[in-house]
C-alpha cells in the first residue's frame, strides 16, 4: 500500500529569515554611518550576520526536506538527516492536545523518542485523519476518545 506523504511548510520560517537577511545590513549600515562605528564592531556585526545567515539556510534546507509518510503498517519520518520508520509495535502512546489559539498537536511516544506533529505539516487535517485511522487500526494506546469528547 502506498502511503500519503505530508510535507513541512517552511513559509513560517522563510519570512522572518528573509526580513532578518534584508534588514540587518541596512540597520547595521545605518548605525555605522550615523555613529561612525569602529572597524572592530563592524567585523563583529559582519560575523554575526554571516553565521546567522548560514544557520538560517541550514534550517530552511532541513525544513524543506522534512516529510511524513503514513503507510498501512508504519509511519515514516524522513528528512535531510535520515529516515526513521515507526511500526505499530514501536509506538507506546499517541496523544492529541489542543494548545493556544486552537492549534492541535500530536505527540507520538516510542521507547526512546518523542515525536511532535503540528500544523506546520501540510495538509494537517488529512495527516490527523490518517493518524487516527492508523491508531485505531493497530490498537495503539491513545487519548482519542477523551480528546474529541466521545467518552
Amino acid at each position: 500500500m502506498e502511503g500519503n506523504e505530508y510535507v513541512y511548510r517552511i513559509r513560517p520560517l522563510v519570512v522572518p529569515g528573509l526580513v532578518f537577511i534584508i534588514l540587518y545590513p541596512l540597520i547595521v549600515g545605518g548605525l555605522s554611518y550615523l555613529f561612525n562605528l569602529p572597524e572592530l564592531y563592524l567585523s563583529i556585526f559582519s560575523w554575526i550576520y554571516i553565521v546567522s545567515t548560514i544557520f538560517l539556510l541550514l534550517t530552511w534546507l532541513t525544513a524543506k526536506s522534512k516529510r511524513i509518510i503514513v503507510e498501512g503498517n508504519n509511519i515514516v519520518f524522513r528528512s535531510l538527516f535520515g529516515r526513521k520508520i515507526l511500526e505499530p509495535k514501536d509506538i507506546r502512546k499517541a496523544s492529541f492536545y489542543w494548545v493556544s489559539q486552537n492549534e492541535e498537536i500530536v505527540q507520538i511516544k516510542t521507547s526512546k523518542q518523542v515525536y511532535y506533529l503540528s500544523n506546520l505539516y501540510f495538509p494537517f487535517n488529512e495527516l490527523l485523519t490518517d493518524l487516527e485511522q492508523f491508531i485505531m487500526t493497530h490498537h495503539i494506546r491513545s487519548n482519542l476518545a477523551s480528546h474529541y469528547g466521545t467518552d
